[in-house]
């Protein structure tokens, strides 16, 4: 799959799953509980690179539709389900986290529409704050 190919993918599903909400905002209001349950992640070891780190294939899962996000340093895991919490709007997530750092891939309902974005996480130091933010939308895809 190529990665225009996969990029359009992601599109798609993000628009249906955007279509979805705003029908479901036109009958009510917004309830986006059902829509959590139709995202799911999947991990899989990618080997480790030349620096000894992990990395992790990324896979997430809308309705059982695959849509791979990437390969990311570290080890990853689903938010929901772990001792962290989503952020506000963040309808589901994922971090993959080495050595004091990582990314966090998540979903997030912005205006009635879903976008799927990257963002960056560091622990804190002794002489910085962490960080949790700093999100893009992925492949610079507009919001739906």
């Amino acid at each position: 799959m190529t990665p225009r190919t996969a990029t359009a993918i992601i599109i798609g599903v993000v628009v249906f799953a955007g279509a979805y909400i705003a029908y479901t905002r036109s009958q009510s209001s917004l309830n986006t509980e059902p829509v959590r349950q139709e995202f799911t992640w999947e991990f899989v070891e990618a080997g480790q690179r030349p620096s000894g780190a992990p990395s992790t294939r990324v896979t997430l899962k809308i309705a059982d539709v695959p849509i791979t996000v990437g390969t990311y340093v570290g080890s990853c895991f689903a938010i929901p389900g772990s001792a962290w919490e989503l952020l506000p709007n963040e309808v589901t997530g994922a971090i993959c986290y080495w050595a004091g750092a990582g990314k966090e891939i998540g979903v997030f309902e912005e205006g009635g529409t879903l976008v799927l974005k990257e963002g960056d996480i560091e622990e804190p130091t002794a002489e910085t704050e962490g960080i949790r933010g700093n999100f893009v939308p992925i492949n610079n895809q507009p919001a739906f």
